[in-house]
């Protein structure tokens, strides 16, 4: 029997996430039902399209895979996610329970994070923008202040080691330096594989020269960084976040940057988009940006290419690669 596919991302969106490679790909797998509408499927039609298919493949602001929608399912097998986020897909975790399976796109968008972590760091140190700004304003000459700080040999903190710190890690390697680790789940056998420290927050975050925050949004990392956490820091230091906006306490960063004592790098925020007249937006040592960091053309690509390629292993028997264990659930967004 055929397997049916069923696509449930927006008309318009997909072929954002298709080149012609993967819709080739894609079509190999069996017959492919794509969405007719430049909107999600509403829930009745999810679950009247849902009847007989094999896979569905989901992303950002699709509608939520709910017990309904499963009841539904008699034949699905596997949930294609072609986003980070698991938690807005499934409003119970039922599926489960199913024995149906669920990718998720998290490796194909670390790449991208990962290099936006790098670029924060490196435009930072570089004092890029403020550069920049000075010489349209009429700077004519060069002075002590716009001198870099440079990322070679400096010592690197990483707040969690998941998909993206691990990238993070392999882009870090040619700068040198130690990189320094907080992450209560991570064995010293892995630390000691990846070639890292693992040690307490307090410890990362007053011994590293550059900061860079990777935990998930979960209850136990809400505000994890406050205002204690926060006067740990060393002066002149560098704080990225392109993880969640509420790992931080925002008042009390912001009461640290007005005494310009190290700069950030923030790509999110507790509430986005950022608003107006936030005071991020007007703080010479920060870089704001509107949760860009993972999204790009290549990713989208890169997240079609990889999760049919993980269909293909799932219909032809073979170990899939992007596949969310019922027991990730409890660490990941």
């Amino acid at each position: 029997m055929m397997n049916k596919l069923l696509v449930q991302i927006p008309r318009h969106l997909a072929p954002a996430f298709f080149d012609e490679h993967t819709l080739a790909e894609l079509a190999s797998l069996g017959e492919v039902e794509w969405n007719p509408f430049d909107r999600p499927f509403t829930e009745e039609e999810l679950i009247s399209r849902i009847q007989g298919a094999d896979a569905l493949i989901t992303s950002w602001r699709c509608t939520p895979v709910s017990d309904a929608v499963l009841d539904a399912a008699g034949r699905l097998q596997l949930v294609a996610q072609m986003a980070g986020s698991i938690r807005p897909v499934f409003p119970t975790w039922s599926v489960y329970d199913r024995s149906i399976r669920v990718l998720n796109s998290n490796y194909a968008i670390a790449v991208s994070v990962s290099e936006s972590v790098l670029a924060l760091i490196l435009a930072l140190g570089h004092k890029i923008i403020p550069v920049d700004r000075a010489m349209r304003g009429g700077q004519v000459q060069k002075h002590e202040g716009m001198e870099s700080y440079e990322l070679r040999g400096k010592t690197v903190g990483l707040i969690g080691l998941g998909m993206v710190a691990r990238e993070v890690i392999k882009l870090l390697q040619p700068f040198g330096g130690a990189i320094l680790v907080y992450d209560p789940f991570v064995s010293e056998e892995v630390a000691g594989e990846l070639g890292v420290h693992l040690l307490p927050l307090d410890e990362v975050l007053s011994r590293s020269d550059i900061i860079s925050l990777h935990a998930p949004k979960v209850p136990e990392t809400y505000r994890m960084i406050g205002a204690g956490q926060l006067k740990r820091i060393k002066d002149g230091a560098l704080l990225i976040n392109t993880a969640r906006g509420d790992l931080i306490d925002e008042e009390a960063l912001l009461a640290e940057l007005r005494q310009n004592r190290f700069y950030a790098g923030l790509d999110v925020f507790e509430t986005e988009p950022l608003a107006a007249d936030s005071e991020f937006r007007r703080l010479d040592n920060v870089i704001a940006r509107p949760h860009l960091a993972g999204v790009n053309a290549d990713s989208r690509r890169r997240i079609g290419k990889l999760m049919v390629q993980d269909m293909k292993r799932h219909f032809t028997g073979e170990p899939v690669m992007f596949e969310v264990k019922r027991e990730q659930l409890a660490i990941m967004t």
